[in-house]
């Protein structure tokens, strides 16, 4: 079973219950070869990792109030505490748990060595703009140097910024949250496509870096979905009414009075589909609906689930 008992019992008694959630979702993503078709790969793990969120979910519901209380607390230390000396901070936008062993074997192929550091919980709702008005004061796009560190942005492998010697350095890369918004029903894009040009963009950012610390981290992660054993069907009522709120690739709303009346504040924990947060509603857990058309996506995030809110950390050094 994907959660069975011990496992349960050992989240509950644990001192830091998120700390046991991590290391074991991140032990499905974990590979010893690097997988012959990552499309398969994907779709393979994220039901794995559906079936343990659900049981959770079911078996230990407080982990929501928990990931909810870190996500109010955040105000980007994970990234500032960072920005030390000449280091190099690089937040890949949506980058997950689910690529950590990859990119471990992806740029090991190219001279770095990558140690996982730990995770963060990002800010809720997990939008861009949750952590890049705390670090930037606006969108990354818009973003510049600060008196605490020196700025740039970077959309793919075709553009490589300048950056400062000596200094520590922020950079915010669009991938592969650029990519994976054109991972639709078609499949045209695939994952495979958006993680092929992250890496592609990283080798070359990071041939400029040879001689300075470096992290990847990233500003939230990001639901996956091909098939319904990806995602949790909401009852019909509901999911009706959470369609005239949400459009399916964006996960979290702001609160309206008028998207006040479809979505209810006050479910049964066990029955509950949404999240509030001060001015957002979101999607809690893996609720979402079936896609209709070729051309509907299948990536969003802004809600409270495990693969939108936990992010890694990794030190990246030469070999």
């Amino acid at each position: 079973m994907i959660l069975d008992a011990k496992l349960l019992q050992n989240i509950i008694d644990a001192e830091n219950p998120l700390q046991v959630v991590w290391e074991y979702t991140l032990k499905l993503w974990q590979v010893e070869v690097y997988p012959e078709n990552l499309v398969t790969f994907y779709n393979d793990r994220e039901t794995l990792i559906s079936q343990f969120e659900q049981a959770l979910y079911h078996g230990y519901f407080e982990i929501y109030d928990l990931l909810l209380e870190h996500a109010r607390h955040q105000d980007g230390s994970y990234v500032h505490e960072r920005l030390q000396g000449d280091n190099i901070v690089i937040i890949a936008d949506s980058l997950s748990m689910r690529e950590v062993g990859l990119l471990k074997k992806r740029l090991g192929e190219h001279g770095w060595n990558l140690e996982l550091e730990g995770f963060s919980i990002v800010p809720f709702p997990t939008l861009t703009e949750s952590l890049s008005i705390k670090l930037l004061g606006t969108n990354p796009a818009g973003g510049k140097d600060t008196a605490s560190f020196r700025y740039r942005y970077l959309t793919g492998p075709g553009e490589m910024p300048n950056l400062p010697a000596k200094e520590a350095t922020l950079v915010w890369l669009r991938l592969p949250d650029k990519e994976l918004e054109h991972v639709t029903v078609a499949q045209a894009t695939t994952v495979t496509d958006a993680f092929n040009i992250t890496v592609e963009t990283l080798i070359r950012l990071l041939k400029q870096l040879t001689n300075r610390h470096i992290f990847i981290t990233s500003d939230h992660g990001y639901l996956y979905a091909t098939s319904p054993a990806h995602y949790w069907e909401m009852p019909r009522g509901i999911e009706d009414d959470a369609r005239k709120v949400f459009p399916r690739e964006s996960r979290a709303q702001l609160i309206t009075k008028e998207n006040e009346v479809f979505l209810p504040r006050n479910e049964p924990s066990e029955q509950r589909h949404f999240v509030f947060y001060e001015t957002h509603v979101g999607i809690l857990g893996r609720y979402w609906w079936a896609s209709a058309r070729a051309s509907d996506r299948c990536t969003g995030h802004g809600g409270l689930s495990l693969t939108e809110i936990f992010v890694p950390i990794i030190s990246v050094t030469p070999l």
